[in-house]
């Protein structure tokens, strides 16, 4: 195992630690209402793709990390035809209740307005939460979701649909609007996932942080679009799990470039 997913690793109590004391002693969190703030990586300076990639940061790291990690690297390498940009949507945003409506207003809506045709949301650990989180509020704006190793819960919430059956067969009770682990289960089950924007699911199979979330959310998309790698919830899991997602990525999307009009600029929307 790498020095880093090691170092990853150790910091999951500590991390963990906080993130429940964030989800119940909400007056002691830090939140957010402020404007996302985003790094952008345009393709080619000069011309601006047809389609736009959203990568969404876990919980663990800032939003540097994917190009500290080679990740905007392997998307160019790859010549996909998409711009990435890769907004701050820490913590706070979740806890405040405002990452739909800042990720809609500072980054989705923009690119519509920048002329991107296809826009893609990729989430993270609790970036993959984030995903969902948004296609839930707003279907209409996404192309596809791609999940990696998708924070979804806690063990009882999981243990909970198990023993109702899975998730199709599973009936929350009356969903308190606070209670953010039914509210999202209560619209997984609701869902037709072979008919709705497509999802596709990457995990670790030894993960000890997402659990039982990620095999029980696969149960109800279609079998072509999960996909598990061995290994633990490290970066090295999420990277290689985060290769075949732009694997698939590449697949459905054919390259048509749109030159800038003069004066345009990739990054002016953000």
């Amino acid at each position: 195992m790498k020095k880093t997913d090691m170092y990853v690793l150790s910091r999951w109590p500590a991390i963990l630690t906080l993130l429940i004391a964030s989800l119940f002693l909400s007056g002691c969190a830090s939140t957010s209402n402020g404007p996302l703030q985003s790094l952008t990586y345009p393709r080619d300076d000069n011309v601006r793709q047809p389609n736009l990639l959203v990568l969404i940061r876990g919980l663990g790291a800032d939003h540097t990390v994917f190009a500290k990690e080679g990740v905007i690297e392997e998307i160019r390498d790859l010549g996909l035809p998409f711009d990435v940009i890769a907004p701050n949507a820490h913590f706070g945003y979740y806890q405040s209740e405002t990452f739909a409506q800042r990720l809609k207003e500072d980054v989705i809506d923009p690119a519509r307005r920048q002329g991107y045709k296809q826009i893609w949301l990729a989430g993270f650990s609790m970036g993959g939460l984030g995903a969902l989180v948004y296609l839930r509020s707003h279907p209409e704006d996404i192309d596809g979701v791609l999940l990696t190793s998708p924070f979804l819960g806690w063990p009882g919430i999981h243990s909970e649909i198990q023993k109702a059956g899975g998730v199709s067969d599973w009936v929350p009770n009356e969903i308190d609007p606070k209670d953010w682990q039914r509210m999202m289960w209560g619209w997984i089950s609701q869902q037709d996932f072979n008919t709705q924007v497509p999802i596709w699911l990457g995990y670790g199979k030894n993960d000890i942080l997402t659990r039982a979330g990620p095999p029980l959310l696969a149960s109800v998309l279609p079998e072509s679009r999960v996909f598990t790698s061995p290994g633990n919830h490290t970066i090295a899991t999420l990277k290689t799990l985060f290769s075949q997602h732009l694997a698939t990525l590449a697949k459905q999307i054919q390259p048509n470039p749109v030159v800038f009009l003069s004066g345009e600029n990739a990054a002016s929307a953000f």
